[in-house]
């Protein structure tokens, strides 16, 4: 069994946001299953995709090859990092499986008939969000396929198909800074060694689904003062992880979600100090990509007021 990796979602990064900062997972699981919430969030997955299914889940047909890859290679990944709750067994071309914590089993025929997308199979035993990039320097590495239950303020509708500078668009000089070391990062990204990156974001909403579909969201940027910014504000984390797959020239991109209140994470006054240090720091236009510029000062009186 692998031990838990020591990831704590909530420590504040370093200032310099226009950087990739990947790094290696060193055996550590892709996928981190977190018993407490795992039926919640799963749950509201299984929710959001009974309501609304290709909203959220979308592929490309010549992307299924790669997918099968992916389910085989998921789930012998879970079961090689959480071996109490994961079991897969292989009798050929099928593969037995059994999730003890939904307790559900399966046997799947590896490239046969199968009721979902792989990816979005895959997808309903882990938290994470799914994404498949091709492996195309030409075409800039697109997005093929994915599962994407839980972003913030993006849906495939408008990222499918587009290369990953075209996705990255909106990030305020992604294109000069980051575009060229992003590509490298995938096209050089070798099998068994995935890389791991944080992401993080000051959302007004405790909801793990920020759809864009939501709206503008500048009612409830504009209520916030700074006597309630620690109960209407909330520290979003993304650890998301990239994994090339070993038979086809594809990356899996996952992004886990957590979100905390920011009056919890403050009460403790240094890292409220840490913070306070970062948004200092940040460039106004990464402030505004990420929303928070509305709120700024108010945001910065409750960090300092806290210390």
């Amino acid at each position: 069994m692998v031990e838990a990796w020591p990831f704590d979602p909530f420590v504040i990064p370093s200032p310099h946001v226009l950087r990739v900062n990947a790094y290696p997972l060193h055996g550590a699981p892709v996928f981190h299953v977190d018993p407490a919430h795992y039926h919640a969030e799963l749950g509201l997955k299984q929710a959001l995709l009974k309501v609304d299914h290709r909203y959220y889940v979308q592929a490309y047909p010549d992307s299924l090859p790669a997918q099968w890859e992916l389910l085989e290679w998921g789930l012998a990944e879970l079961a090689r990092c959480y071996p109490q709750w994961f079991v897969v067994r292989r009798y050929g071309a099928d593969m037995y499986w059994e999730n003890r914590l939904l307790g559900q089993t399966a046997t799947i025929r590896l490239g046969g008939e199968l009721d979902l997308w792989p990816i979005d199979w895959l997808g309903r035993q882990v938290h994470e969000d799914l994404l498949l990039l091709a492996v195309d320097e030409a075409a800039g590495h697109p997005l093929i396929a994915g599962q994407l239950c839980f972003p913030n303020r993006w849906c495939l509708d408008d990222k499918m198909g587009l290369p990953m500078a075209a996705i990255h668009g909106p990030v305020p000089r992604f294109s000069e800074r980051l575009a060229d070391s992003t590509n490298q990062l995938i096209a050089r990204l070798q099998p068994a060694r995935p890389v791991w990156r944080r992401n993080w974001s000051l959302v007004v909403l405790p909801d793990l689904d920020l759809s864009p579909r939501l709206g503008p969201l500048d009612r409830e940027k504009a209520a916030i003062t700074a006597e309630n910014v620690g109960e209407r504000v909330f520290y979003r984390v993304e650890r998301q992880t990239l994994v090339r797959l070993a038979r086809h020239p594809a990356v899996l991109f996952t992004v886990r979600t957590y979100i905390a209140p920011l009056a919890q994470l403050a009460a403790d006054p240094q890292w409220a100090a840490v913070l306070a240090n970062l948004l200092q720091q940040v460039e106004p236009s990464i402030l505004a990509y990420k929303g928070i510029q509305p709120y700024l000062q108010p945001l910065l009186a409750y960090l300092r007021a806290v210390r």
